[in-house]
C-alpha cells in the first residue's frame, strides 16, 4: 500500500508540474500576442496623429482663407478701420484747460 501511494503522490506531483508548464507557456504566448496587438495600436495612432497633424496645419494656412474671404466679400482691413474694443482711450484735452492750474482739494464736510 505504501508502494501505490507514493507512486500515486509521484503522478500527482508530475501531473501538478506539467500543468503548470503548460499554464506558463499560455500564459507567456497571451502576453505576446498582447505586446504584438498593443504595437499595431500604438502604429495606428501614431499615424493617425501625424495625419491630423498635417491637416491642422492646411487648416492653419492664411492662404486658404483668403479665397473664401474674398468670395464672401471680405478684405484686409487697413490700420485706420482697425478699432481695439474695450481699451481705455484717453479723451481728448482742451489746450486752454491743460494750461490752467489745478484747482484746490475740497475740504471733507463734516456731519
Amino acid at each position: 500500500m505504501k508502494f501505490f501511494t507514493l507512486a500515486f503522490a509521484t503522478v500527482a506531483a508530475l501531473v501538478l508540474c506539467l500543468l503548470n508548464v503548460v499554464e506558463l507557456r499560455h500564459v507567456y504566448y497571451s502576453t505576446g500576442y498582447d505586446i504584438a496587438r498593443a504595437t499595431r495600436d500604438q502604429r495606428t495612432l501614431e499615424d493617425e496623429r501625424k495625419q491630423l497633424l498635417i491637416d491642422r496645419a492646411a487648416l492653419l494656412d492664411p492662404g486658404r482663407l483668403t479665397p473664401i474671404a474674398a468670395r464672401h466679400g471680405f478684405k484686409v482691413a487697413t490700420a485706420d478701420q482697425i478699432v481695439i474694443v474695450g481699451a481705455p482711450q484717453d479723451p481728448p484735452v482742451a489746450p486752454s484747460a491743460a494750461s490752467a492750474a489745478p484747482a484746490a482739494p475740497a475740504a471733507p464736510k463734516e456731519h
